[in-house]
């Protein structure tokens, strides 16, 4: 039996696509710039743009320290690419599994200009009309995708007579962030309103995201960021609230779990910047599971950095996640609002700097 509602759906999108009369731009051309994904393959048409490698996302929460399916989302992600065509239509796929609303945001030449959402419905195609702010004009096109949904890039559409062109894009130091959900961006819509993503855009970063909402600290993502990034500059690890208040574990076992997180990224990245964000600020003072008060978590930290600072490390540096974020940035007992996110951006930035 036919749905009528993704069946009209389909007609309407079909017609749109066979309005312009080019072939499809292939996801892969080398004219699309891609952000935000370390993890990229053809899989027939689309192209998978991935936070963490199959391997990861092949193992089990339990092994993870993070729920392998959450981690299989786009925060972060983007595309960007330049032409004069008046009309474009980006083509994308929202993949089965996290059931949330996609949103992208729009931006062309660095200014934003919408966000586009799509309800969750797997497996279905779906398009992005865009058009032109400045007739005439070159225009650079970015479309960051959405936080909390896997996507997949299938191509773009322009007009008659006009072709997507070649443009450098700048070679941006690597910043790459890892956390829990404050970071993969719960309170926030988009892409941009997370405040890695904000960092990166101030310091002129290429953000790769590979927070994890619910994420523990994980010896499995520590490997995975040594092993498989050639290069990073500057790394944010802000993480411990899950262990804390979650699973409970006591702080010599969050000192074990953290200090052999940072031993590892050390292994194969003696030079990269760390930025060791403490806690920020929290309603939960003691851990409702373990009773355990928060700043002792907080001590962890602070003690292990100070360490590694006092054995001739330089490049590593703490932050008090909770001197530079307060109640007034929260939605709920953790997270940010999207107003929240942005002060805490414009304060971290600062400490950074």
């Amino acid at each position: 039996m036919v749905n009528n509602r993704n069946f009209v759906t389909c007609l309407l999108f079909l017609s749109v696509w066979i309005g312009f009369a080019q072939d499809v731009i292939k996801a892969d051309d080398s004219n699309i710039h891609i952000e935000g994904s370390n993890y990229i393959y053809k899989k027939g048409d689309e192209l998978v743009l991935h936070r963490h490698s199959d391997k990861v996302y092949k193992g089990t929460t339990k092994e993870n320290l993070f729920n392998p399916l959450k981690a299989r989302t786009s925060s972060g992600i983007l595309i960007k690419f330049k032409t004069n065509s008046p009309k474009i239509i980006a083509k994308f796929k929202i993949v089965k599994g996290n059931k949330s609303t996609s949103v992208f945001s729009i931006f062309q030449n660095g200014t934003f200009i919408e966000n586009s959402s799509f309800k969750y419905e797997p497996d279905s195609e779906i398009l992005i009309n865009l058009e032109s702010k400045f007739p005439g004009k070159d225009v650079v096109y970015k479309i960051t995708f959405p936080l909390r949904t896997d996507i997949h890039f299938l191509g773009l559409k322009l007009e008659d007579d006009y072709q997507l062109i070649e443009f450098e894009s700048p070679n941006k130091p690597v910043y790459v962030a890892c956390g829990n959900s404050i970071t993969h961006g719960t309170g926030q819509i988009t892409t941009p309103e997370t405040y890695a993503f904000q960092i990166a855009e101030k310091f002129g970063y290429e953000l790769f995201n590979v927070a994890v909402g619910g994420g523990k600290t994980s010896q499995v993502m520590a490997e995975m960021i040594a092993n498989d990034f050639k290069r990073i500059d500057v790394m944010t690890i802000l993480i411990g609230f899950n262990d804390y208040n979650g699973q409970g574990i006591d702080t010599k076992t969050f000192y074990k779990r953290y200090d052999n997180m940072l031993k590892t990224l050390r292994s194969k990245h003696a030079n990269t910047k760390i930025y060791c964000i403490t806690m920020t600020y929290t309603n939960f003072k003691k851990s409702k599971t373990s009773g355990i008060p928060v700043d002792e978590f907080r001590g962890v930290i602070t003690h292990i950095v100070e360490k590694m600072q006092l054995t001739g490390d330089k490049n590593i540096f703490l932050i008090k996640g909770e001197a530079i974020t307060s109640k007034s940035n929260l939605k709920d007992n953790v997270h940010f609002t999207a107003q929240g996110a942005k002060d805490f951006a414009d304060a971290l930035f600062a400490q950074m700097k």
